[in-house]
């Protein structure tokens, strides 16, 4: 597909220099009416340009060298004209320059669309958008929304009555309205249609705030199904996977980033407790950001930040976050202080884990410690890096950091981002080569017709 690409490159430019100097010898051989035409032209044209000039150095906008120089310049082309005009016999099919209908102002060019003193044909063109844009109707078609509640768990609608909040995705969320369903639906109508930005409809069940995005450009009236689950605290059917990663960015700090993956396979929604989803970090680290993900599919999903609160003991943080039915992650970027001479890296899982805690920590000679045993590294063909990895039993880690220069660090990060071309030599080298011998035929060519002419 490359070597394609690069032939249609090469090839339309060959094909524009040799035709090139088929135009060229075309606009010699036009007939003497049409080129006489198009002298006058260009003589009115320097006229224009004569004034310009006249008119930026009255008022300062050009110093008069610059101004001497173009005139000189625009003078000579005037004479040429004029000594070539007499060869030109005039002939009663030469015109002179159309003039404007509106301003009266001779048009430069027989080509021009419009003119360049008024631009009566562009105001035109703006008066007609104008009057299509304030002469359209200023009320909009009114839409109506149908929002029927189903119970995700047991799998109908829920009949018991719930308040629905209709809101407005526009500069934040607006609250628009709020009505309480009626055997599992309820109705919002003569709405404004969604020009400027969707609907969203939520509610909160169980302590747990369900929401739904009206897709935009739905003809009314719109049905919508927000589904609900019923809640608990419960973690039989919860499990996570946590990956740690840590990199040396100065010499007394280390960046983090914890990512937890949820994978919930009960038809209830977890919700964590009353404070929300719990999570440990070391206790000297300090939360930078926390976000959750929300919607999946690694096309649709998108990240939600959040506020973490800190909990009683130390290291321990909340985010008023659940988790439905389904997967969804966590992910929380800190720092912590460092010493190369040992730092204490503690660490806790609180939820089942389905595999254990992997941790990636960089640059590479920074050791990893578990009590006297330096633990090693092992390169992971998914992740394409060292890691170190726990068994899904361990739920506690206490460990300590040592050494890992900040040089090496930046230039392993360097060397991560180095982009290598998959091409070899000779297929490097075949492009310009190619290009040069399609330019040396071409080259050929034109002197072939030029002998020949």
């Amino acid at each position: 597909m490359t070597y394609f690409v690069f032939a249609l490159i090469v090839a339309a430019a060959a094909i524009y220099l040799y035709f090139s100097e088929l135009r060229v010898a075309k606009s010699d051989a036009l007939p003497v009416s049409e080129k006489r035409q198009r002298l006058l032209e260009r003589q009115h044209s320097i006229r224009l340009s004569l004034k310009d000039l006249e008119y930026e150095t009255s008022v300062g906008k050009m110093d008069q060298l610059t101004a001497t120089r173009l005139q000189s310049e625009l003078l000579e082309e005037w004479q040429a004209i004029e000594a070539e005009m007499p060869q030109l016999a005039e002939t009663p099919a030469v015109q002179q320059p159309a003039a404007c209908q509106s301003c009266n102002t001779p048009v430069v060019s027989a080509a021009a669309r419009f003119c360049h003193v008024c631009g009566a044909r562009l105001l035109q063109l703006l008066l007609f958008v104008l009057l299509v844009f304030f002469g359209a109707p200023s009320q909009t078609e009114a839409l109506d929304i149908k929002v029927t509640v189903e119970n995700g768990t047991a799998g109908s609608v829920h009949k018991p009555p719930l308040s629905v909040q209709l809101l407005k995705l526009e500069q934040g969320m607006q609250p628009v309205s709020a009505a309480s369903t009626v055997g599992g639906v309820t109705k919002f109508t003569g709405l404004p249609e969604m020009t400027t930005g969707p609907y969203m409809v939520q509610t909160v069940y169980q302590g747990v705030t369900y929401s739904k995005v009206i897709a935009p450009n739905m003809a009314s009236p719109v049905s919508v199904n927000l589904e609900i689950f019923e809640s608990t605290d419960a973690t039989a059917k919860l499990r996570a996977r946590t990956l740690v990663e840590l990199r040396r960015v100065e010499k007394d700090r280390l960046a983090g980033l914890m990512i937890v993956y949820f994978i919930n396979s009960d038809r209830r929604t977890f919700r964590g407790g009353q404070s929300g989803l719990e999570f440990y970090l070391p206790p000297a680290a300090t939360v930078a950001e926390a976000s959750v993900s929300v919607g999946s599919g690694a096309s649709n999903i998108q990240w939600l930040k959040v506020a973490a609160a800190k909990g009683s003991v130390p290291g321990q943080y909340y985010v008023a976050q659940s988790v439905k039915p389904g997967e969804r992650i966590l992910q929380v970027a800190f720092q912590m202080p460092y010493n190369e001479s040992g730092t204490p890296f503690a660490l806790r899982t609180v939820y089942p884990q389905d595999a254990g805690v992997q941790l990636i920590a960089e640059p590479q000679n920074l050791a990893i410690t578990d009590g006297e045993r330096e633990l090693a590294r092992v390169q992971d063909k998914n992740l394409g890096r060292g890691v170190i990895s726990f068994p899904a039993a361990v739920t506690r880690l206490a460990l300590n950091l040592k050494g890992g220069g900040v040089v090496q660090a930046r230039a392993e990060e360097s060397a991560e981002i180095e982009i290598k071309s998959p091409l070899e030599l000779w297929q490097k080298l075949i492009f310009p080569v190619v290009a040069v011998l399609l330019f040396m035929v071409v080259a050929f060519l034109r002197l072939r017709r030029s002998a020949a002419a």
